[in-house]
């Protein structure tokens, strides 16, 4: 599983234009630098996108995954087709409580990035992609 931070103003699928070299290449060196040693994950994955923001730009959470995982292409995956489970969400940092939000699956680093992004940032985007297990199809998930 890789996972990484990005921060800044995520791309919206439907308004990425002349932007998208440039997020393209923000993108891919978020993911570098939190993971120097990666290597390109085959078979099936899971993909997951969370975008926290203090300045509420109304994005969609699922127009901004896509670019992403576009950005990715041929440094994360061969290719997107292999994303078999995709889960996007967003969160106002303004309005709710993010002391609420289970962290307990990242390393301690991680989490202290991601917490003084909460603090410090206007946007960001924290992304994962793993090997797909077949436990991962859930119904009712509430």
């Amino acid at each position: 599983m890789y996972n990484f931070i990005f921060k800044g103003k995520p791309l919206s699928y439907n308004s990425q234009g002349a932007k998208k070299p440039n997020y393209k290449n923000a993108i891919q060196t978020s993911f570098t630098t939190y993971n120097p040693l990666y290597k390109i994950l085959s078979g099936d994955l899971y993909a997951t996108i969370y975008y926290f923001f203090n300045e509420n730009l109304k994005l969609d959470a699922d127009n901004l995954s896509k670019p992403v995982w576009d950005c990715l292409n041929g440094i994360l995956f061969t290719d997107d087709q292999q994303i078999k489970i995709r889960m996007a969400g967003s969160f106002d940092l303004t309005t709710g409580d993010y002391n609420i939000i289970d962290l307990s699956g990242l390393e301690g680093k991680f989490v202290t990035d991601l917490l003084d992004a909460f603090d410090n940032e206007k946007h960001i985007v924290y992304v994962e992609c793993g090997k797909l297990k077949p436990s991962m199809f859930k119904f009712n998930i509430e």
